[in-house]
């Protein structure tokens, strides 16, 4: 299957949904601006991956064993992907109460910021991580996020399937360069390429689509 890869981001804490004022050597809440809508929920919900920074601790049990699944990458396109020490972790307003204690441990955290699952201990589990998942992306797109990675995946292996099928071709167009009179051979790879190029074009839109997932309040 095609390289799947997560995007992580480094972060000290979830961000609020009410924007900070820094005053001097002082940030505080802005109180939210009368002429603009206040700010209710976050573009994506957070899945954050508390850890230990030297990356030895449950390594295999997260990074091999949960991580490395094909449904969670792809579905991992739908949150913020954070990765926390414990120590900000324990700090963080969001988390501090609710966020679970153990190391490693994944938290995930809806888009409002109002529901915080920690999966921890017996719960660190792929399949109750899948499941987290899965309900919190379902509480804020349209689309449901087991449906759209398992066509997502079916994206993938197309792709697959057209790059095995054109290092087929390049072989094959390679022993024609060889051969007298190959014009019919040169004819044929040109519209195996053309019908290639249109798989290929076709894939990317579906994934294009795909990805482009809408909120139950757009």
């Amino acid at each position: 299957m095609a390289v799947l890869t997560i995007q992580w981001e480094t972060l000290d804490k979830v961000p609020p949904l009410v924007a900070p004022v820094v005053t001097g050597d002082e940030t505080t809440a802005s109180a939210p601006n009368p002429d603009e809508a206040p700010k209710t929920t976050h573009d994506k919900p957070y899945l954050v991956y508390v850890a230990d920074p030297a990356g030895t601790t449950g390594f295999d049990t997260v990074e091999k064993g949960i991580l490395d699944d094909d449904r969670v990458k792809i579905a991992s396109h739908a949150f913020h992907m954070v990765k926390m020490t414990p120590t900000d972790a324990k700090a963080d307003p969001i988390l501090k109460d609710k966020g679970g204690k153990e190391v490693p441990r994944i938290v995930l955290v809806t888009a409002d910021l109002k529901t915080v699952k920690a999966l921890e201990g017996g719960t660190l589990k792929l399949g109750e991580v899948w499941n987290g998942m899965k309900a919190t992306a379902n509480k804020l797109y349209k689309q449901d996020l087991d449906a759209t990675v398992k066509a997502l995946k079916d994206v993938l292996i197309e792709y697959d399937k057209v790059n095995t099928e054109r290092k087929v071709l390049e072989e094959k167009e390679a022993r024609s360069k060889d051969k007298p009179n190959n014009a019919t051979d040169l004819k044929e790879i040109a519209t195996k390429r053309a019908e290639l190029d249109g798989r290929q074009a076709k894939a990317e839109a579906k994934e294009k689509a795909l990805f482009e997932l809408k909120t139950k309040t757009a």
